[in-house]
């Protein structure tokens, strides 16, 4: 049976004010995560989802909820991620605190936590808060897996990345809008500055090579 959203404002506390999420963290971000994290509990990682921002409570915790659609129902989730980070810190199936799961699961990273299992690769889109020409995103990849930063920029900018490992080691490419190569894969010891020549998506992906999870931070400037 499913938790109305009536419900999931008792377990979560939401206040009634709800202002957008902290900008270095977009929307879809969170809902990325919170939707990455229930397939992952599920054990099925092409499952549809419906996830909505729900607001802010006092303290600043952002939350999230929605259906996860599996076959013959479709459990409501609920996720909160509390700052600084916006680090995931709650998870409720139909109204149950499965919390637990974060910490068994290595899930509740500042990024992507819940998102690609082993071997596989996700997407996120980028957005930088109002005013800024960066940000910094907390994250962390399984094994063999692969996370791909979207970021909207034009021809003629100037793009920098820097990609931080906690823990091993990681590498990361860069591809034009035409999907071709702005940088072949290199240790994430590099960095990378230089200049665009195409306008559109650029994409940033981030590769695990290694046995284990690996954690990190990934810095994103255009000017």
């Amino acid at each position: 049976m499913s938790i109305r959203p009536a419900l999931l404002t008792l377990a979560l506390g939401i206040a009634a004010a709800a202002p957008i999420p902290a900008a270095a963290q977009s929307v879809g971000v969170l809902l990325d995560r919170c939707a990455g994290v229930a397939q992952d509990y599920f054990g099925a990682p092409r499952a549809q989802t419906n996830m909505r921002y729900n607001g802010a409570r006092v303290d600043g915790t952002e939350t999230v909820g929605g259906e996860i659609y599996l076959r013959g129902r479709a459990p409501y989730i609920a996720c909160a991620f509390t700052r600084p980070g916006l680090r995931q810190t709650e998870f409720f199936v139909d109204g149950q605190d499965q919390s637990g799961f974060l910490r068994v699961s290595g899930g509740g990273g500042g990024g992507g936590g819940g998102g690609a299992g082993a071997g596989q690769t996700d997407t996120v889109r980028v957005q930088f808060p109002a005013g800024s020409s960066g940000t910094e995103l907390s994250d962390n990849l399984a094994p063999g897996a692969s996370r791909r930063y979207v970021l909207g920029a034009g021809d003629g900018q100037f793009l920098y990345v820097r990609v931080a490992p906690w823990n091993g080691s990681l590498e990361y490419q860069i591809f034009n809008p035409d999907n071709s190569f702005l940088l072949d894969l290199i240790p994430a010891r590099q960095e990378y500055r230089g200049q665009l020549w195409q306008s559109g998506d650029h994409v940033v992906e981030v590769v695990n090579r290694s046995n284990a999870t690996v954690s990190y931070n990934v810095i994103f400037g255009i000017r």
